[in-house]
């Protein structure tokens, strides 16, 4: 199986094949339903993980492939005119889930209590989780 097959299984909730290696960093967030956000951000990345390989697609594609909820809680393109660290773009944060640049790969998550935690397979340090941190972000909300 495909390494981003592995991955799509890990997150649609399948038990992992194998023991976590050591390279694994968790995030916690702390949400009001963390089974809702978990739900939010397994419905992103699935279709992240579904595109097409190749050829990554462009942003008004990703528009219409990913949650309308998503779209919305990021910047229009268009509006962007200088920096802005509290929203993404969907441009911005498209780019960096392609796979050549993320430095991490999708392992598992739970919901307990009030905490949504998730565990990342990291390929390589550094790595930029930006991208991830604004899902969870917004998928909490």
């Amino acid at each position: 199986m495909e390494p981003r097959e592995l991955e799509l299984e890990r997150l649609t909730g399948a038990p992992p094949r194998t023991e976590a290696p050591a390279e694994i960093d968790v995030l916690e967030v702390r949400v009001a339903d963390p089974q809702r956000a978990w739900g939010r951000v397994r419905e992103v990345l699935t279709a992240v993980l579904e595109a097409p390989l190749g050829e990554w697609p462009a942003p008004d594609e990703w528009r219409r492939r990913l949650p309308l909820w998503f779209v919305e809680a990021c910047l229009d393109d268009a509006a962007v005119q200088d920096c802005n660290l509290d929203r993404w773009s969907l441009r911005a944060w498209v780019y960096w889930l392609q796979p050549e640049r993320r430095g991490w790969r999708w392992w598992d998550a739970e919901a307990a209590g009030d905490v949504l935690r998730v565990r990342i397979l990291v390929w390589e340090r550094p790595y930029l989780r930006g991208a991830l941190e604004w899902l969870l972000r917004v998928a909490a909300a």
